[in-house]
């Protein structure tokens, strides 16, 4: 295989899981994303266009509080109109930036010839993971048990006005229930679990290449013994992120309009619980490497520290014994101090390496990307008159 083939294959290195595999048995699956947009429109089509139908249905039959109790259930909008299409969309973005992170371990050399033949293991595994075929049939059977336990367990009385059928008979579901319980649903469960798949491929590679013999440098630029790259997956991981954070904030919006108990306070527990689980998951494959970076950072500590002893002693001998037999030279006129400033700024980095590979901005940027639908469903509750004169206030 020719480099620029292999450099491909990483790439694609976490393209599938559930639904993609399915996609590849119908001849639809494109690796370079680019019918992405009509698959998310295929997803709007067939998860919430249907529901509308049957709303309006209703309200042509004269059930106009059917109607009305669809358009104000924020939390179905949120599952099938944002969150479906959402992580479709994502794939375009999120997929081929976590392949090309992990193209490159080998592209720095930080996967040294002698590791190669155990990484070239460890790549086949991860790429049998993602073409199951058991994790496909398991996410389909999980999605539509899921369902069934709902019609199952779950009576009409309890959910939205719009899934009650005939108001003779209260406890019947509508067509749209039916719809969003057979399909709606399942749909964005399988979608769901096809992103905790790639997430679980992610974390497993980052923990097998973290039990190799890496070559890491303990005073590079980046901080964290040059594997300060692998936190940056963190932003790619912000499209699900805001997927999630929809749902969540949406069914808390649902729950306020109808008169449920807790207002912005429970707002304001569900998007800090959001964020700290959203971070757990994404944060927490990143710790793999903390072991090989306290190593390396005590290892730097002993060489660099010897190395810093050595030429700061070689450098007071030098010039304080020239100072005392020469008084007239110009210690300017040689490059010795700033050759040895230079390299005691190397040393400083090694001393100061980081012991995780998290970057602070891909971390912000993911956890504004979760919070997002909690801001704008927080506006949402608020008088627009009373934002105004907050707008108003602060230019005054």
């Amino acid at each position: 295989m020719t480099p620029d083939h292999e450099r491909d294959d990483d790439a694609r290195l976490f393209d599938g899981g559930p639904p993609l595999r399915l996609l590849r048995l119908w001849g639809r699956f494109d690796h370079s994303h680019r019918g992405v947009w009509r698959r998310a429109l295929v997803v709007v089509c067939i998860g919430w266009l249907p529901l509308l139908g049957f709303a309006a249905l209703a309200l042509a039959n004269g059930q106009d509080g059917v109607w009305r109790a669809f358009l104000r259930d924020a939390s179905v909008h949120a599952r099938s109109l944002v969150a479906a299409p959402l992580l479709v969309l994502a794939e375009a973005i999120c997929i081929p930036r976590l392949g090309a992170l992990a193209a490159v371990f080998c592209e720095r050399g930080i996967v040294p010839a002698s590791a190669v033949p155990a990484y070239s293991v460890l790549l086949s595994g991860i790429r049998r993971l993602r073409d199951s075929w058991v994790v496909e049939a398991f996410a389909v059977v999980v999605a539509f048990v899921a369902a069934l336990l709902i019609i199952r367990y779950v009576p009409a009385s309890f959910l939205p006005d719009w899934h009650r059928g005939d108001a003779s008979a209260p406890l019947a579901r509508s067509l749209a229930s039916w719809w969003h319980a057979l399909v709606s649903l399942p749909l964005l469960l399988v979608l769901v679990f096809g992103w905790a798949w790639r997430l679980f491929l992610w974390a497993r590679y980052l923990w097998l290449v973290s039990r190799l013999p890496l070559r890491l440098v303990a005073p590079h630029p980046e901080g964290a013994a040059g594997l300060m790259f692998v936190g940056y997956s963190l932003r790619a991981f912000s499209i699900p992120a805001s997927a999630a954070g929809a749902v969540v904030a949406a069914t808390a919006l649902a729950h306020i309009w109808a008169g449920g108990q807790g207002g912005p306070e429970m707002l304001g527990r569900l998007a800090l619980a959001t964020v700290v689980v959203v971070l757990a998951c994404c944060v927490a494959p990143l710790l793999a490497f903390s072991g090989q970076l306290l190593r390396n950072w005590q290892r730097g500590i002993v060489t660099y520290g010897a190395l810093v002893q050595r030429v700061g002693v070689a450098l007071e001998d030098k010039w304080m014994q020239c100072a005392r037999d020469q008084p007239a030279i110009d210690p300017l006129s040689t490059g010795d101090f700033s050759a040895a400033t230079d390299f005691f700024q190397t040393a400083d980095k090694a001393f100061s390496q980081r012991l995780t590979a998290i970057d602070l901005r891909s971390l912000f940027a993911l956890t504004g990307a979760t919070a997002l639908p909690f801001g704008l469903v927080a506006l949402a509750l608020v008088p627009f008159d009373q934002v105004l004169q907050e707008l108003v206030g602060l230019f005054l």
